[in-house]
C-alpha cells in the first residue's frame, strides 16, 4: 500500500482532487473499519453517532438509515452489530418513552484504537491551514455538500412511485 503525499498539479483541477481526496477517505474508512472489526456502513453510522454525541444531538435508527442510505432492516442488523461490538448502546428517548436513542458506550468515546487516531491525524492536518484557507476550504465543502444533498432530493422526489 503506498500512501499518496503529492499534491495534484493545479492543472488537475479542483474537482479532480477532491474525487482523489474521496476515494482516499473511502479506502481509509474501509481500513479503520476493518481494524475495528466493522463493515464500512457500520463506520459510518457509528461516525454519526459519535459526532451528534459530541453536539448534544440523539440519533434514532431512522436517521442512521437515512445517513447510511439502507433499509429499516439493514439498519436494524447494523445497530444489532455496532451493540454486540460493544461501541453503542440502545437507551429510550426520556421525552419520548416510545422512541429509542442510539447512544455511544464508553468504550466508543474512550477508545484510542484506529477511529481516534484517524480523527487526531486528519484534524492535524486541518489545523495546518490558515484562517483565510480554512474559510476558503469550509465554503467550498458547504457548497459540495449543499449541491449532493439538493441532487439527492432532487433525485428522490423525481421518482416514480413504486405500485
Amino acid at each position: 500500500m503506498t500512501e499518496r503525499s503529492e499534491t495534484p498539479p493545479p492543472d488537475t483541477g479542483v474537482l479532480e482532487a477532491l474525487q482523489v481526496y474521496r476515494a482516499a477517505e473511502t479506502a481509509m474508512r474501509r481500513r479503520t473499519g476493518a481494524a475495528m472489526g466493522i463493515g464500512e456502513n457500520d463506520f459510518l453510522a457509528l461516525r454519526l453517532i459519535l459526532d451528534n454525541a459530541a453536539e448534544g444531538r440523539r440519533t434514532s435508527a431512522k436517521d442512521v438509515s437515512a445517513y447510511v442510505g439502507v433499509s429499516s432492516a439493514s439498519t436494524t442488523a447494523l445497530i444489532d452489530r455496532l451493540v454486540r461490538g460493544g461501541f453503542i448502546e440502545r437507551r429510550t428517548n426520556d421525552a419520548d418513552r416510545r422512541s429509542v436513542d442510539l447512544v455511544p458506550t464508553r468504550a466508543a468515546l474512550g477508545d484510542t484504537g484506529p477511529l481516534v487516531i484517524a480523527q487526531e491525524q486528519i484534524a492535524a492536518k486541518a489545523a495546518e491551514l490558515s484562517e483565510e484557507d480554512a474559510r476558503t476550504v469550509t465554503r467550498f465543502l458547504t457548497r459540495m455538500r449543499e449541491t449532493v444533498d439538493g441532487i439527492s432530493a432532487e433525485r428522490h422526489a423525481n421518482r416514480p412511485e413504486r405500485p
